[in-house]
């Protein structure tokens, strides 16, 4: 059965609109910013995780997901992850997870590949280093979401449910 678009498919849509190539990373990027967090498939161990990356004409890339459920649909369809094994993620926060990408440049990783699939999405290091080096002069993740006076709790709790 096929999966609905969440609302970071939507964004991608949205960015392949788009002519400007460059434009197009800071659409998936600014998708990606508003994510609590970042998923990475582990090929290594629970006490060693490495991330996956996968060879391209144009070098290595780094896997990212943009949920947990894209990385139990890769792993799924290769027929590696059993119902009651636990998923092999590498998680991390919005705010770490960018830097964290950054420093596999050093290992000859020349961009990022989101969520591998029929929707995947291509991010050249390059980009994403422009693009995290003005979210960190914006104020990063403190400067995003806004705030209305005179809520009550049940619609504070949905607005930090919703990421805003």
């Amino acid at each position: 059965m096929a999966r609905l678009p969440d609302r970071f498919d939507l964004w991608v849509r949205k960015a392949r609109e788009c002519r400007d190539l460059a434009r197009q990373a800071d659409y998936v990027l600014g998708a990606m910013a508003g994510l609590e967090q970042w998923h990475f498939l582990n090929v290594g161990t629970k006490e060693k995780p490495i991330s996956a990356e996968v060879e391209m004409e144009n070098g290595r890339h780094l896997l990212v997901f943009s949920n947990m459920d894209r990385v139990e649909e890769l792993m799924g369809e290769g027929g590696q992850f059993q119902a009651d094994d636990p998923l092999p993620i590498i998680t991390i926060p919005t705010v770490k997870a960018m830097p964290w990408c950054l420093e596999r440049r050093t290992t000859n990783c020349v961009g990022l590949l989101v969520n591998p699939d029929e929707d995947a999405f291509l991010l050249p290091m390059d980009r994403l280093e422009v693009f995290h080096a003005e979210w960190i002069k914006r104020g990063g993740r403190q400067a995003s979401g806004f705030w209305i006076p005179n809520m009550t709790t049940e619609e504070e709790d949905f607005w930090q449910e919703h990421g805003v």
